[in-house]
């Protein structure tokens, strides 16, 4: 987060942060490893997939609590920006009956 000299936000949107381009990123060297395995019919195992399973609800989970001040506290997935305002209006229109 970074803000100017009189505390006003500057990075307050996507728009703010530049994304790293493929020029920025090291040279990677590429390998390959197969162990298959004999319990299943395919011989695959799955590799990686725990470090992505998380981040989807992290994300979502952060979304909602930054909207629990305004009275948000669900908010079905995925988080688009229609949902979100609709969801900040709903709030403060107050509960129905």
């Amino acid at each position: 987060v970074i803000h100017d000299e009189d505390a006003n936000l500057l990075t307050g949107t996507l728009v703010s942060y530049l994304l790293p381009t493929a020029e920025m990123l090291p040279d990677f060297e590429l390998d390959h490893t197969e162990t298959p395995t004999p319990f299943n019919p395919l011989g695959a195992k799955g590799v990686g997939e725990a470090g992505s399973i998380g981040a989807t609800p992290a994300v979502q989970n952060a979304v909602i609590d930054a909207l629990s001040t305004l009275g948000v506290h669900h908010l079905d997935m995925p988080a688009t920006p229609g949902r979100i305002w609709h969801a900040i209006q709903d709030a403060s229109s107050g509960p129905t009956t």
